[in-house]
């Protein structure tokens, strides 16, 4: 973890705090829920789109490679109408759609985090296809399947712009 040399780690009166914020704590993230793909509520090996792009956030600081990887991973989830797999198995990608309305606005929120600190705008013109399939039916809350990737790629910027879009027209808004 010679990442911690390189940007930085906590200093506190209490050095078993600082072995498990620095160390411990980071590790976990990587190990369990970037490359293990499990946790309590999550033990299948299956990406959780929202989830993991929630544990990336963690490891932007020590390893920003990393979250920019999983970034085009979780773009690569996405349908064309912007929202996502709410989960997903690799190596193919089978998964469920849902109506779940904050899955979506994790990609740009992330995106804009990773570019926020690492200063690396470049990934915002990398290139990955959205997923094609039907909307989900009325009344239809989720669906299982396997959904084939468009042919044509689209910059993240507009994977992050489409979440945006979907964001604001999904689910009831209760404004005076």
């Amino acid at each position: 973890m010679g990442w911690l040399a390189e940007y930085g780690s906590v200093h506190t009166p209490e050095p078993a705090f600082d072995l498990l914020i620095n160390r411990w704590l980071l590790y976990q993230t990587l190990v369990c829920r970037i490359w293990g793909r499990t946790a309590f509520y999550q033990s299948s090996g299956a990406y959780g789109f929202r989830d993991q792009l929630q544990d990336v956030l963690a490891l932007v600081h020590i390893a920003p490679q990393i979250a920019r990887e999983h970034l085009l991973r979780a773009a690569r989830h996405q349908f064309e109408a912007g929202d996502v797999l709410h989960w997903w198995h690799p190596p193919f990608g089978r998964g469920v759609r849902t109506r779940f309305s904050d899955d979506m606005l994790w990609l740009p929120y992330v995106t804009a985090e990773y570019v926020s600190f690492t200063g690396d705008e470049t990934v915002l013109t990398e290139k990955v296809p959205f997923r094609r399939a039907p909307l989900l039916k009325p009344g239809q809350d989720e669906q299982y399947g396997l959904y084939p990737e468009t042919s044509a790629t689209y910059t993240l910027f507009e994977h992050c712009r489409r979440a945006l879009e979907k964001g604001m027209t999904s689910g009831k808004h209760n404004l005076p």
